[in-house]
């Protein structure tokens, strides 16, 4: 390419698999992909020759829209929403600025996403909370949204969470006819793996379940 040259938009291509999303190709590669309502409310036409401007403009876009349509299906730490858009090899600088603008428009918030992970953990999957600080740390989150989090969940709630899980988990290994010692062994293993101490796990069985204790 001279340096009169400009990179030019070759294709226009409705998402096979979302009919609101048009990819756009440039110089006969993928370039990035736009909401149909954009192209049509900024022109985009193939064969369009692209300033710098024009081309950043599009980048922009693009990074935003995708970045929406990622929180849109589910809360996403910044860190999980940072990997996924570099993974469609977007500007990186881009991607910074973009997720700085969502968190002052309180549509990205490590916050929010730390509460609601401990809270849908609590009803739909139980788990203690080393475990639950183990897997926000994992998600990027820091340590002071972690423990914010994590103070909702108090150590009654975890051994009442506990005490639950042990219930149902003692109703399923007991059809398994297996001698008391082995289906302790296994309900410990279950429990560990989920997060809860040993000290808690034996003061909830002697508590609640003294022929298991």
């Amino acid at each position: 390419m001279s340096a009169q040259e400009l990179p030019t938009i070759t294709s226009l291509k409705s998402h096979p698999a979302r009919p609101g999303r048009v990819r756009v190709e440039i110089d006969g590669k993928y370039a990035f992909e736009l909401s149909r309502k954009i192209i049509l409310a900024k022109g985009v036409t193939e064969g369009e020759e692209l300033t710098p401007e024009r081309h950043r403009e599009f980048e922009a876009v693009a990074v935003r829209e995708a970045a929406i349509g990622l929180l849109a299906r589910r809360e996403r730490s910044r860190a999980e929403l940072a990997v996924a858009l570099k993974r469609k090899k977007l500007p990186p600088d881009l991607i910074e600025s973009v997720l700085l603008n969502l968190e002052k428009e309180q549509l990205l918030s490590d916050e929010r996403f730390a509460g609601a992970w401990v809270n849908t953990r609590r009803r739909l999957s139980p788990r203690g909370r080393a475990a639950l600080s183990y897997e926000l740390k994992q998600k990027g989150i820091r340590k002071k949204n972690i423990d914010q989090a994590i103070s909702t969940y108090s150590h009654s709630d975890e051994l009442a969470a506990l005490r639950d899980l042990i219930e149902t988990r003692l109703a399923r290994l007991t059809t398994s006819g297996d001698d008391p010692a082995k289906i302790k062994r296994r309900l410990l293993g279950f429990l560990a793996r989920r997060g809860f101490t040993y000290e808690d796990i034996e003061q909830v069985l002697r508590e609640h379940f003294p022929n298991w204790a």
